[in-house]
């Protein structure tokens, strides 16, 4: 049962969360615009300067903070709490992404997500109580995994994506009236139409951006005395929870994680 519970939940937060629309070619500025409460801007402050202190972190940053023609909103909000989201992406008349939103939960820095579908960030909890990860990376990690998204969100086509949302949008209507029967012929319909079930489209989502917090913790925990429990937890959550995304995951497993002997 439980993870029917999981698949409950995940598909409804996921769907609750879409939000796009196409915005024509009036952009209100650009590069990255936060919007931190001034109780949270301290804390804010840590997270991006761990984010910042990696190559990859700086690469991702900048590839929003220099863009004239983009605009990031990352926003800290109470809703949150200890999550993220990315939606309100918006595109011009030509199918280009001009603009996307991320939220920041104020307790980013606690809380880590299950292994199930977020095998990295998992990675970096202290269950065993050999080491402690400080705050401020797991939080950075988060955001890096939220961006992950708007770059998945930018290289996918517009029209695609789209309309891959309002079916998903009627799946979930019919869903959550039903008692949650994955079996009731429209949804199998819209499931066809959809060329999977949106709960796979959402876990290709979210696997695509635990490959950009793969890469950020690479570089991350270099140094660091716990890294290689890091990457050995890992290696075993992909191993347990991602066999079939793990071919986006094993380039850079072969060429990038430390060869750990735990």
């Amino acid at each position: 049962m439980r993870g029917f519970s999981v698949f409950c939940i995940c598909l409804v937060s996921f769907l609750s969360g879409l939000s796009y629309e196409a915005a024509g070619k009036n952009l209100r500025g650009s590069g990255i615009k936060e919007i931190i409460p001034a109780d949270s801007r301290q804390r804010y402050q840590n997270w991006k300067a761990e984010l910042l202190s990696t190559e990859f972190g700086r690469r991702e940053w900048n590839a929003y903070a220099n863009r004239s023609d983009f605009l990031l909103t990352i926003e800290v909000s109470d809703e949150r709490k200890h999550g993220a989201s990315t939606d309100d992406f918006e595109w011009d008349d030509d199918g280009n992404l001009v603009a996307a939103k991320i939220t920041l939960g104020k307790s980013l820095d606690k809380g880590f997500p299950d292994p199930v579908y977020y095998p990295v960030m998992n990675s970096l909890a202290t269950y065993d109580g050999l080491f402690e990860v400080d705050g401020d990376i797991l939080a950075s990690t988060k955001i890096i995994h939220e961006i992950g998204h708007v770059n998945f969100t930018a290289g996918t086509n517009a029209k695609i994506f789209q309309q891959q949302n309002k079916l998903i949008a009627s799946y979930n209507n019919i869903f959550l009236r039903n008692g949650y029967d994955v079996t009731d012929p429209r949804l199998v319909a819209l499931a066809d139409e959809l060329g999977a079930k949106p709960i796979e489209i959402w876990e290709a989502r979210e696997y695509n951006s635990e490959v950009s917090a793969m890469m950020y913790l690479i570089q991350r925990m270099e140094g660091e005395t716990f890294s290689c429990s890091v990457f050995s937890r890992m290696r075993r959550n992909i191993a347990d929870h991602a066999r079939n995304h793990n071919y986006k995951f094993q380039p850079i497993a072969t060429s990038s994680l430390p060869g750990c002997r735990n």
